[in-house]
């Protein structure tokens, strides 16, 4: 699952900023509001169309000033490219989520971050942007991509093209019988002997074992798929003779003690109240096995453990989106996925793409942050070009034909 896939960016340039007024909590009597902030990347031109950036709870890559750079080297000058810098980095809404002792209210927190929110919010902007009827663009990434396509299975007119890359979907992962978390099985099958050391050498309990846990968790999004089990054995023999300082370089390159700190502070709260909603669904809390290692579901189980009590006794509920509303979707959809990513099990995008009328299915060589596609220079211009005429123009059929190369499978002979 991708986790923590940006670390929070700086505060940037403003020229370009919009304001959307929002409830705090929608329903429920609560009948305060709070601006959310939108970034654009040039001057609002209402001539051309309009493209939404989407960010979830854990991502932290739309801020002020950083859209200006998006549109120049993803999407052109062809359209208006606007950034929700959302609710989850926003001082008001995580204020009302806050005791005044001090104190996270996850109750009041989950009704302030949950998905519903985010959607309403995007509708929000869609509608001060276009108007009521008008359509515009969606771009997504992993968590960023679930709730495009959750906002798609609410207002499935709205849209005129949405393009996401290593969509999330915890439901489908229960529905195809698709573990989140098979790190310890793909270990054991790789070198049985490895998963055994790594079982005697993990700390038993406490902060080692969860920094432990982390670094494990997170070595795939920095290290390339020819390279994972090289290091998975380097990291494995650090915890077996308890190398402090191999283990400290591990932690700083994976960035554990950001992600610690990121935990504790106050824009931990919509980043675990977006985790619940992203792990839940699959059902995986419930199917782990004794003996094995989950270290996924495990750390972040215990960042997540007030919301899973609130769970367990019935006080809040985790929505999905619904699969059934895909047909009634009019937008052409761009379900970009990669066969080497260890976070999103690229069958799920199969089943995901197929549930959408009109959709364009692309399984990259490549990993979570298809690094291989942007060194070849071919994924940005799948996606401008996919906006600017859609999936028959020429122009697109052209940027399909260059990234070709790097399409899974596109390297084998075929068989006679």
């Amino acid at each position: 699952m991708a986790l923590y896939c940006c670390a929070p960016g700086p505060a940037g340039a403003q020229e370009f900023l919009r304001r959307v007024r929002v409830p705090v909590i929608r329903g429920g009597g609560d009948t305060s509001t709070a601006e959310i902030q939108l970034d654009l990347g040039a001057r609002f031109d209402p001539g051309k169309p309009t493209v939404i950036v989407v960010e979830d709870g854990q991502q932290f890559y739309v801020h002020p000033g950083s859209m200006k750079a998006l549109q120049a080297d993803l999407f052109g000058p062809g359209v208006n490219v606007v950034g929700i810098i959302p609710r989850g980095v926003t001082a008001a809404f995580l204020d009302a989520a806050i005791e005044p002792w001090g104190q996270t209210n996850w109750r009041r927190a989950w009704a302030i971050f949950n998905s519903e929110e985010w959607i309403a919010d995007i509708e929000a902007v869609r509608q001060s942007l276009v108007g009521a009827r008008g359509q515009v663009d969606l771009y997504g990434r992993s968590g960023g991509a679930y709730l495009v396509h959750q906002y798609l299975a609410e207002h499935p007119t709205a849209v005129r093209r949405a393009f996401t890359q290593s969509a999330v979907d915890p439901a489908l992962n229960r529905e195809l019988h698709i573990p989140l978390d098979d790190y310890f099985t793909n270990i054991v099958v790789s070198d049985s002997g490895l998963g055994a050391m790594l079982l005697a050498s993990l700390p038993k309990s406490g902060e080692s074992r969860l920094r432990a846990l982390l670094t494990l968790q997170r070595q795939h999004f920095y290290v390339p798929a020819d390279s994972l089990h090289r290091a998975q054995r380097e990291l494995v023999a650090a915890l077996a003779t308890a190398d402090s300082a191999a283990l400290g370089r591990f932690e700083r390159d994976y960035e554990v003690g950001q992600i610690l700190t990121l935990e504790r502070s106050r824009e931990g709260i919509p980043q675990n109240v977006r985790v619940l909603e992203l792990l839940y669904p699959s059902g995986a809390f419930g199917s782990r096995r004794p003996g094995n290692l989950y270290p996924l579901l495990e750390s972040q189980a215990v960042f997540i453990a007030p919301l899973l009590d609130l769970v367990a006794s019935g006080a809040i509920a985790v929505p999905v989106r619904d699969a059934r509303q895909a047909h009634r979707v009019t937008a052409d959809v761009f379900v970009l996925a990669a066969y080497n990513d260890e976070a999103v099990d690229y069958r799920t995008s199969i089943a995901l793409a197929n549930q959408y009328q009109s959709h364009v299915l692309f399984i990259a060589n490549d990993n979570h942050v298809f690094a291989a596609m942007d060194r070849a220079g071919v994924r940005a211009p799948l996606v401008r070009k996919f906006l600017d005429g859609g999936p028959n123009s020429a122009a697109f059929r052209e940027a399909r034909a260059r990234a070709a190369p790097m399409e899974w499978g596109a390297d084998r002979t075929p068989a006679g």
